[in-house]
């Protein structure tokens, strides 16, 4: 029995000693990984770790990692309270070769990204390029109320930032091989949460957007704000050519079975159901700087030179605002007009549908508030002529209702009826063609002179030319034909606008009859 006592005794010293130089070891090769194990571009630090060989669990308190770019010069550092790693298999890694990891939380996490300006370029480290033959396997990687910035070459130049990021990501894995694609890792699912999103868009705007989140393939967005950085006189003075002053505010924006990433290196956006809900835009513009004359595309080649492919089966926008402004030469207000109750569909808001596949456009709205109107449009994003066909149709329009643009814009005032009018045309980025019907009741104009006063002799000389209606078919329609060449300096939107401008002119003007 004393025998048996001691030998057991033994063994279990033996045991005890061996647990305890297991957790030596264990703790001591994580604080050397960390400390000699990364290449000299890379800098960790930390307060404390706790290191459990039994649990496999790994916690540095006040964490830190700065990495430098050997190639930019940029410097991204992460700074978090906790880092937590769980479930470590110490078996699969001896064994498998495999890093298998249970969760890994990062608490409080503050990442930056900058460009650095005092510190010079270091030649490239050997370690750096070190082959990686391990598989890596994370069962749940969790950031907790977490923050990011990226800064541009001057150190108060935010570009991007986000707070309050609660981030997901449930079966990871990687591999050498899966380390060399855009995208180093696979995952089964996330879940993505953020507030108050800031984006520098550019020298004029700025996007804002109050709540983010990502969840079941939907995502959702609060309160999205676009920004101008100056006001209407300060943007004036600043530019050399015409620019739009734009605000624009989103209250909800859904993008149902959301899914992004990289096919065959090319970066892709997809959804199949999505929906804008009261959309307000202001746009204002400034025709008293000088005009824009760089070539403006048509929206087929727009989304055919994304720089990424998009694919939104089904888009719908409801209760939607828009009011345009313009503001001319020897005039204190500015023109405007606006469309209200704006409800859209669009299907097949994409630049990688097959071909014969066409992305089409309905819209119906009231314009000035008053006058129903409908529009529908459509185009192959795949035709390189950029053909298109567009249709639609205004009723109950009083022309009064667009007297305050046409008063500042037109120099002129409008008086009369217009019942219905119907279009239909179809063209490309070179010309196009079609027809209008209207039917209207006493339509003229009067003419203004500089003091805003009607100018007898012009507006009796206009209206000798306009047709007061009746004589027209036998439902009441008077008929135009539509012809014109686009100005490729202008916008789209001009391009509707100047055929619908030609029918009228041709049905108010011409002979009135159907050909």
């Amino acid at each position: 029995m004393r025998w048996s006592k001691i030998i057991v005794s033994i063994f279990l010293i033996i045991v005890v000693g061996i647990l305890f130089f297991l957790q030596y070891k264990f703790k001591s090769s994580v604080i050397n990984a960390i400390d000699n194990g990364v290449p000299s571009n890379i800098e960790l630090k930390y307060a404390q770790i706790n290191a459990n060989v039994f649990s496999g669990n790994v916690e540095l308190d006040s964490f830190s990692a700065k990495l430098l770019n050997l190639d930019s010069n940029v410097i991204s550092t992460l700074n978090t309270n906790k880092l937590k790693v769980t479930g470590f298999s110490l078996w699969q890694f001896i064994f498998n070769k495999t890093i298998s990891i249970d969760n890994i939380i990062f608490n409080n996490p503050n990442l930056h990204y900058y460009q650095n300006q005092q510190e010079q370029h270091r030649p490239k480290d050997s370690t750096a390029n070190k082959k990686f033959e391990k598989v890596i396997t994370i069962a749940k990687f969790s950031i907790v109320n977490g923050s990011f910035k990226i800064n541009g070459n001057k150190e108060d130049s935010l570009l991007v930032s986000m707070d309050s990021i609660y981030l997901t990501l449930n079966g990871i894995s990687t591999n050498a091989e899966k380390l060399k694609q855009k995208i180093p890792f696979d995952y089964q699912d996330y879940q993505l949460k953020a507030k108050q999103l800031f984006f520098n868009m550019n020298e004029y705007e700025t996007l804002k957007i109050e709540n983010l989140a990502i969840e079941n393939n939907k995502l959702n967005l609060a309160n999205l704000f676009i920004k101008p950085k100056f006001t209407k006189e300060e943007l004036s003075a600043k530019i050399a050519v015409e620019r739009d002053y734009i605000q624009l505010h989103i209250p909800e924006l859904t993008l149902g079975e959301f899914d992004f990433g990289f096919n065959n290196d090319k970066f892709y956006v997809a959804s199949e159901t999505s929906k804008i809900i009261k959309p307000n835009l202001i746009i204002y513009r400034d025709k008293r700087v000088a005009d824009d004359k760089s070539i403006k595309k048509m929206y087929s080649k727009i989304l055919r030179d994304l720089s990424f492919d998009l694919a939104i089966s089904t888009l719908k926008i409801k209760q939607g605002y828009i009011n345009y402004a313009e503001r001319v030469e020897n005039t204190n207000e500015s023109g405007k007009i606006f469309f209200k109750n704006i409800n859209a569909n669009l299907t097949n808001l994409s630049n990688s549908y097959k071909k014969g596949e066409k992305t089409k456009i309905s819209i119906n709205s009231h314009f000035m508030g008053k006058a129903p109107m409908n529009l529908d449009i459509s185009f192959d994003v795949n035709n390189k002529q950029d053909n298109f066909l567009v249709s639609g149709q205004f009723k109950n329009f009083n022309a009064k209702i667009a007297n305050t643009f046409f008063e500042s814009n037109l120099n002129a005032k409008a008086e009369g009826e217009i019942e219905q009018i119907f279009f239909t045309f179809d063209g490309n980025n070179f010309n196009s063609k079609g027809d209008l019907k209207m039917k209207y009741k006493e339509f003229k104009f009067e003419i203004l002179n500089r003091k805003n006063e009607v100018n007898k002799l012009f507006t009796a000389i206009g209206n000798l030319f306009i047709n007061d209606g009746s004589k027209s078919d036998k439902d009441g329609y008077r008929h135009g034909k539509i012809a014109v060449e686009r100005d490729k300096t202008k916008s789209f939107f001009n391009y509707l606008w100047i055929n619908v401008e030609d029918g009228l002119k041709s049905a108010l003007t011409g002979k009135g009859e159907k050909e």
